[in-house]
């Protein structure tokens, strides 16, 4: 994916998680901005392949990060985070640990490339793919500034503009 479908997830996330608390704009500013970094976050695993890594192995794209049990990991920092600064503990947790697991389970769901997801690291190592695959594999790096790179952002912005919808739609005060 090209991320604009992991950032309209992060973004719907932080506006159903602030809208639980009346929809406070200082809170929401935060939610939106947390949950689409947390959303992004396991595509950290791109440094793999400046560190030699393949992007087969478990520490390579779309491996460790991309599984069950790193969501559990980012649910479980984001319960610290929680405690620390006073918000609730448990919606917290779970809003964290649900939109990073998006991420991995919206990549099974792309076609046109790659390996599949690790969802089940450490216990396999084995990539998995959704059985339906309608979201179109986005080009790494700079090769998402092509032709192919703005066919995969469109086409996101399309699949994901329900949540681009519920994130962004002006409320009633």
């Amino acid at each position: 994916m090209a991320s604009i479908g992991h950032v309209a997830v992060g973004m719907a996330a932080g506006r159903a998680y602030a809208s639980l608390d009346g929809g406070d704009p200082a809170l929401l500013k935060k939610a939106m901005l947390y949950f689409s970094i947390v959303s992004l976050w396991p595509d950290i695993d791109a440094l793999a392949f400046v560190m030699g890594i393949p992007y087969q192995a478990p520490l390579g794209h779309r491996g460790a990060t991309h599984s069950i049990t790193m969501a559990l990991v980012v649910g479980l920092l984001a319960l610290y985070v929680a405690w620390r600064d006073e918000l609730p503990m448990r919606r917290t947790a779970l809003f964290a640990g649900v939109v990073a697991l998006s991420h991995g389970l919206l990549d099974t769901m792309t076609f046109g490339g790659g390996y599949g997801c690790a969802l089940l690291w450490p216990f396999s190592a084995e990539r998995y793919w959704a059985p339906f695959r309608f979201i179109p594999i986005s080009p790494i790096g700079v090769a998402l500034i092509s032709e192919r790179g703005l066919f995969v952002m469109l086409t996101e912005i399309v699949i994901f503009a329900p949540f681009w919808l519920y994130a962004i739609w002006p409320r009633k005060k």
